[in-house]
Parts: C-alpha cells; sequence; structure tokens
C-alpha cells in the first residue's frame, strides 16, 4: 500500500473512533461528521455512529437539501431543538420516527472558513458544561488528526512533484538536437500548468516570435505572433531576468496586443545563451494560483538546463548569428517541422485556419548568371524579411527548405483572407525590391501550399502534398 493511502486508511480509522467515543462520552443517541464541500455544495459524510436502529445516512447530500445548510458558515457551537429549530421532516436520515429531540452542532474550522460540522442528537436535553471536557477533546483531537493527515499527505505530494521534476530535467540534456532540446523542455513544462500552456518565442525574420506552443488552451498565442515593446517577452528580454506577472483587465501583454485572451498568469523566462539573449519561454495558467515559488523555481531551471545543453554544443557565435534561423534569418527545418507537428496535433480547435506552403522564385536561372554568390544571398536574406506574414495582416511565419526554396506557416480566419495574402505577396514582388546595400532587382516568385486540416495523416503527408502543389505551379508556368 502506498503511504498516502496507509496514511488515509488511518486517517478513517481514527475518525470513526473519534466519532463513536464522543456518542458514548455525550450520552448521545447518535453522532455525525458532515465535511463542507463549498465547490460543489455539497455535505459529504466523513462518519457516523449511533444506538438507534433507523438510521441511514446518504454519503452525499447537496447543500439546499441539508438541514445544515443554515449552518454551513458556523463558528461557534450551537444547539437546535426538533420542531422549533428545525424540522422532524428534514431529518432525513432517519425512516418511520425521528426519536430524537435536541441536537448540538460543532464546527471545524481551517484556514478562516468552516469546513465541517458534528452533529450531536439527543432524546434528552443536552448540557454543554457537563460534556464540556468530551467536546473539547473531541475538537481538540480532531484538529490534530486533521492536520497531522494533511501534513502528511502534502508532503507525499511534494516528494511525488519533486522526483517527477528530476525525471523531467533527466529528459532534458546534450545528446539531443537543440530543436528537440526546446521541445522536451516544453513539453516538461507543460505537465506543471494544468490549466494553461508554453510558447516558445524565438528570432528570424528580424524580428521576435512565437514558434510553437505545447497545449490547445484558449489563452495559447497563435504561432507568427511577433513581439511588442511593454510585454512580458519584451521585459524578459531587455533585463534579462524572469518576469511573472498576474492579468488584470487583459494586461499585461504575454507577447502582443493582437493576443486573443491574456488571462490568469504568467510567467516569461529568458534564454541566454553564451552571453546573447536567443530565445524567451511563456509558460502561463489560467488559475494564477498553479505558480507557486516551487513551480516557478522549476520552470526556471527547466529553462535553464535546456539552454546548458544547448550550449555544450556550441562554438561561440558570431554576434549577430540567430541560434535557430538559417544564414538568411528563416526558421530551420527541425523548428518549423516541430510547429507544424504541435499544430497538427490541436491547432483544428483554433478559429483560424494554418496554411503551409513553399515559396522559390521563377527567375532563378537568370538570377545565378547576373549575381555573384554574395549579392544572391543578400536577395535571400531580403526575401525572408519581406516575406514576414506579419507584413501582410497575418500571422505566420518563414521557414529555410533550401537555397531560394522557402516554407511558411501562416494563419488566416478564411480561404479568402488567404487568398488576399497571397495576392498581397505577389503584388510586393511584382515591383523591384531594394536589398540592403541600396541596389533594386526585380523578383519573381511561385508558391504552392495546402490547407492544414484532418485528411493529412502527418506533417510528411502535409509536406509532399504542398511540394506537389509547387511543382505544378511552377510547370503550368514553364
Amino acid at each position: 500500500m502506498k503511504r498516502e493511502e496507509k496514511s488515509l486508511v488511518e486517517f478513517k480509522q481514527i475518525m470513526d473512533d473519534l466519532v463513536h467515543l464522543l456518542r458514548k462520552s455525550t450520552l448521545s443517541q447518535t453522532v455525525y461528521l458532515n465535511w463542507v464541500n463549498r465547490s460543489r455544495k455539497q455535505f459529504v459524510l466523513e462518519t457516523q455512529s449511533t444506538s438507534l436502529p433507523n438510521v441511514m445516512f446518504r454519503d452525499r447530500v447537496m447543500f439546499d437539501q441539508h438541514f445544515l445548510e443554515p449552518y454551513a458558515d458556523l463558528q461557534e457551537i450551537k444547539t437546535l431543538k426538533v420542531g422549533r429549530d428545525v424540522s422532524e421532516d428534514d431529518l432525513k436520515h432517519y425512516y418511520d420516527f425521528v426519536p430524537v429531540r435536541y441536537m448540538l452542532l460543532i464546527p471545524f474550522r481551517n484556514n478562516g472558513e468552516t469546513v465541517a460540522i458534528t452533529a450531536l442528537e439527543t432524546e434528552t436535553p443536552f448540557s454543554i458544561s457537563d460534556h464540556d471536557d468530551s467536546i473539547s477533546a473531541y475538537r481538540s483531537a480532531l484538529a490534530n488528526v486533521l492536520n497531522t493527515y494533511l501534513e502528511l499527505t502534502d508532503l507525499h505530494g511534494q516528494e511525488e512533484v519533486w522526483a517527477d521534476y528530476e525525471v523531467s530535467l533527466e529528459k532534458i540534456n546534450s545528446k539531443h538536437h537543440k530543436v528537440d532540446i526546446l521541445k522536451r523542455m516544453a513539453d516538461e513544462m507543460q505537465k506543471l500548468l494544468p490549466s494553461g500552456g508554453v510558447s516558445v518565442v524565438l528570432r528570424g525574420m528580424e524580428v521576435w516570435t512565437t514558434v510553437f506552443n505545447t497545449s490547445d488552451s484558449d489563452i495559447s498565442p497563435l504561432p507568427g505572433l511577433v513581439m511588442e515593446e511593454k510585454s512580458m517577452a519584451y521585459d524578459a528580454l531587455q533585463k534579462g531576468e524572469p518576469q511573472f506577472s498576474i492579468h488584470f483587465n487583459q494586461n499585461p501583454k504575454r507577447i502582443s496586443g493582437d493576443e486573443q485572451k491574456t488571462e490568469g498568469a504568467s510567467l516569461a523566462v529568458p534564454m541566454i545563451i553564451n552571453g546573447r539573449r536567443h530565445g524567451v519561454v511563456l509558460a502561463y495558467d489560467k488559475n494564477p494560483l498553479t505558480f507557486k515559488e516551487s513551480t516557478k523555481h522549476q520552470i526556471i531551471n527547466l529553462v535553464r538546463t535546456a539552454v546548458l545543453s544547448i550550449q555544450v554544443n556550441l562554438d561561440r557565435l558570431a554576434v549577430d548569428k540567430d541560434l535557430f534561423t538559417s544564414d538568411y534569418g528563416n526558421f530551420i527545418p527541425d523548428l518549423w517541422e516541430l510547429s507544424l507537428q504541435k499544430e497538427m496535433h490541436y491547432g483544428n480547435k483554433r478559429d483560424y485556419t494554418l496554411w503551409f506552403g513553399f515559396i522559390t522564385l521563377d527567375n532563378l536561372q537568370a538570377l545565378r548568371s547576373k549575381y555573384r554568390l554574395e549579392e544572391l544571398n543578400r536577395i535571400q536574406r531580403t526575401m525572408v524579411k519581406l516575406l514576414n506574414p506579419n507584413h501582410f495582416g497575418a500571422n505566420g511565419f518563414i521557414g529555410f527548405n533550401s537555397d531560394y526554396v522557402m516554407t511558411y506557416l501562416v494563419y488566416c480566419r478564411s480561404e479568402q483572407k488567404y487568398s488576399e495574402w497571397v495576392q498581397a505577396v505577389e503584388q510586393k514582388f511584382r515591383t523591384p525590391i531594394e536589398l540592403s546595400d541600396g541596389k533594386q532587382i526585380k523578383l519573381g516568385i511561385k508558391c504552392g501550399s495546402v490547407r492544414v486540416d484532418s485528411r493529412f495523416e502527418d506533417i510528411h503527408d502535409v509536406i509532399s502534398t504542398a511540394k506537389k502543389e509547387l511543382s505544378g505551379v511552377m510547370n503550368a508556368t514553364g
């Protein structure tokens, strides 16, 4: 038998004995103890002792169906007389007839509220003074037993939590790829957030943006949401240390004013690798009480463990080098594949539809014959920056597939909105674009895409279908 199960069995046995001893010592006919369950609005029977033959208790009774309802907040011992203070009809634990005429209610309070009521029932008037020692001993014993039980179960719960936490830390190590480390960190963190989630914010396309979430919580921000100033993520990056906030009136924002719901509480933890800020991990939950100091400590340490595991496998990075992007600023394949996988798992629960596609140049051969490699690389960097879906009123981000072939994940509310986004992107590239050195270049682009929905078995099915769509567009236009 597990420790907490053993504690519970022993606690219930002691409660049975205490109530029985109270009945015998006070010469009562019936004694019973009910817990006051306020969340479910129920009186819950713990135990009872009686010398009468016609007694039958129900385990759970709604407040409005129990004679104890007016006394749910009782603070002091109270005597009642049957027929005057309480009707015989309300004493539904007796059948055929009600033999008792007097009652004594003993409240048990904890943390400022009444959590249990013990009722003593007698056929003759009850003298509190005659049984003061018995009542006082009962109340004291009840308090000690309950507090000891709560301490035992709480300590055991804490032991289990920390044991689980150690297992979580062991799953995050330098043997894994940096994106897999991020995934493991976020998934383990999710276990600490029963009504919330985790969002990872990284730098790419020359902005900070969300790249993946760990849950389908309705308070999770969309991937591809660009970080704004005065947000929690921004403050964590600026200050280089964790930021915790409880949200009131939708503020402070976790990432952006465009996020759909900002409620509960959040903890933003920066990812500082080799002295440079490379990301922010946002942990959030609808219930602010989830964020006990121990939970915050665990979340922060999970991030630090992930950071150290990534850092072990790195040489010194250039000051302007982002860790999770290609040389052109778009997100590496492992990352956008992870985001696509996560969104396929629960993205269909959103108000938005996810579109996945490929974009490439349709005048690549002409460009290669005209420009040097350095200029071609500059063209790709400029394309990534310009293709950021946020420039065209959508949420999403650009990924790297291969040189001159980019991927995108874009969220739109409807197929029409997506078509408008595609048209806006094509319109942007109908006129020459300006590179970082001021040079103007005429580019032509082609894209092939699919709406991500339940018809696809996995991300490989989505990717393969989108590639076929791109090939079809390229072949049709020559």
